[in-house]
Order: structure tokens, then C-alpha cells, then sequence
């Protein structure tokens, strides 16, 4: 009998630091012209000089506003995020 290969909530990793990086975060990424790089929370908040929170609200905001990446945003569940329990997850939905 095979054990199940365990589901991993990070799929990419940041080019600049090698952080993880969620789906949503990529889709921030994109949001903001990123196309080239992909870079976690902390490092593109870095890039905007902007604190990694007030990046992702303003991030969410615009996503929120455009069908091509609300869509997929609201397709990722963020919710087993792990960076949730110590209150580093800022690509929760306002309703979770």
C-alpha cells in the first residue's frame, strides 16, 4: 500500500529570496505587472515600498475589481494557509 503524497498549500517560491508563495500571491504578482519575476508578499511589498500588508489590500483590491483575476483568486481556498495561526497571511477574503 502507497502512502498519498501530502498536499503542499505552496506551489511556487519567490525568485528573489526563495520564500513560498501561494496562488493568490502570483496573482498579486500579476496585479502589479509582474510578469518577469515572481516574488513572495515581503519582497514584492519591497519592490512597492509599501509595508507587505497595505500591499495586499491594495493587491486585493484591484484583483477584486477585474474578472480575469478575481476568478481565479476566488477559486484558491487560502484558508489552510499556514502563515493564518500567526497572523502573516494577508490573502484571506474579507468573509474568512
Amino acid at each position: 500500500m502507497t502512502t498519498p503524497l501530502p498536499i503542499h498549500f505552496f506551489d511556487y517560491t519567490c525568485d528573489r529570496c526563495g520564500a513560498p508563495v501561494c496562488e493568490r500571491v502570483q496573482l498579486m504578482n500579476l496585479a502589479l505587472n509582474y510578469e518577469e519575476e515572481l516574488f513572495c508578499l515581503d519582497c514584492l511589498a519591497a519592490e512597492q515600498d509599501m509595508p507587505a500588508e497595505a500591499l495586499a489590500d491594495f493587491a486585493k483590491s484591484y484583483v477584486y475589481s477585474r474578472d480575469c483575476f478575481k476568478n481565479p483568486w476566488m477559486k484558491f481556498d487560502a484558508t489552510p494557509c499556514p502563515k493564518r495561526t500567526d497572523g502573516l497571511c494577508f490573502c484571506q477574503d474579507t468573509a474568512s
